[in-house]
């Protein structure tokens, strides 16, 4: 199903694209020679067709269904990768996307189906508990810039500014939480492009200090059930860009993998982003 799915989106102008690219290439590695040497490449309609078809079956080879695209950038020596897969089987630093409360109660304040729930059932075990104790432990930091929320019936009411990014597990394997989006007392996350960078500049930061230059993996944050106006296509781009630019100016890490779940390809274009990929690791 997946690579039905991959295969629509690589479409006829892709493979055309390619197919031309590929026989124009032969046409002028042979047409000289065949000045030169007519009586071994004198081929005939039978020859043109065959080079047809072999630039149809190179174009179509070189346009197969993959699941992953690498780039490098030019310095530091990072890799940015594009991946469809689980982002829990990744090994390697995480990163969770949160509210900023730093909800965790499952049902109606957090999806059980959310990178959030799936964390607590996941990693923690369904113990929200523990999960809590660990997230308040890593928020002591942060107690003079939070607000009270007197109004939020549901879930946590302490406020920490968007961009408040905390670091759970071990130095071995990190779980970098980061506030992206407001939680209203209606229990909606509100956020913005704006906010999201804010996030994710935050996010390089802590991963620079606690990530000792581990390979770091991420959904496209934002794109669910928060409010930001923005197609998934548009935040995945954003995260590229925001990880290119913070590398720019000081290593983050060595590799970024950016997971896209199987069942977001309806609304995520694969090629698309691998060409962004590359245009955008300079």
């Amino acid at each position: 199903m997946v690579y039905l799915q991959l295969l629509t989106q690589i479409g006829f102008r892709r493979i055309a694209s390619s197919f031309l690219s590929v026989f124009g290439f032969l046409w002028l590695l042979i047409e000289p020679g065949a000045f030169f040497f007519p009586q071994y490449l004198n081929f005939g309609w039978i020859g043109y067709f065959g080079l047809a078809a072999l630039s149809l079956a190179i174009a179509v080879i070189l346009n197969f269904p993959r699941r992953s695209v690498c780039q490098a950038l030019s310095s530091p020596n990072s890799v940015v990768e594009i991946k469809l897969g689980d982002l829990f089987d990744e090994s390697g630093h995480l990163v969770i996307g949160a509210n900023d409360v730093f909800d965790t109660e499952l049902g109606e304040v957090i999806k059980p189906s959310s990178v959030q729930g799936q964390f607590l059932t996941r990693i923690y075990s369904d113990d929200r508990i523990r999960l809590d104790a660990d997230i308040e432990a890593a928020l002591q930091g942060y107690q003079a810039q939070r607000t009270k929320e007197p109004n939020k019936q549901k879930g946590k009411s302490w406020r920490y500014p968007i961009g408040t990014t905390i670091a759970l597990g071990s130095p071995d394997k990190r779980y970098f939480w980061t506030a992206y989006g407001y939680m209203g007392n209606d229990l909606k996350v509100q956020s913005n492009a704006d906010e999201i960078w804010n996030s994710l500049s935050h996010l390089w930061e802590e991963v620079r200090r606690r990530g000792h230059g581990i390979d770091v993996a991420m959904p496209v944050i934002g794109a669910d059930l928060a409010r930001t106006n923005l197609p998934r296509m548009a935040l995945a781009k954003l995260i590229i860009l925001s990880f290119v630019v913070a590398s720019k100016k000081e290593f983050v890490t060595r590799k970024l993998t950016l997971v896209i779940y199987p069942k977001d390809l309806d609304n995520t274009d694969f090629y698309v982003l691998g060409d962004f990929l590359k245009s955008a690791c300079f």
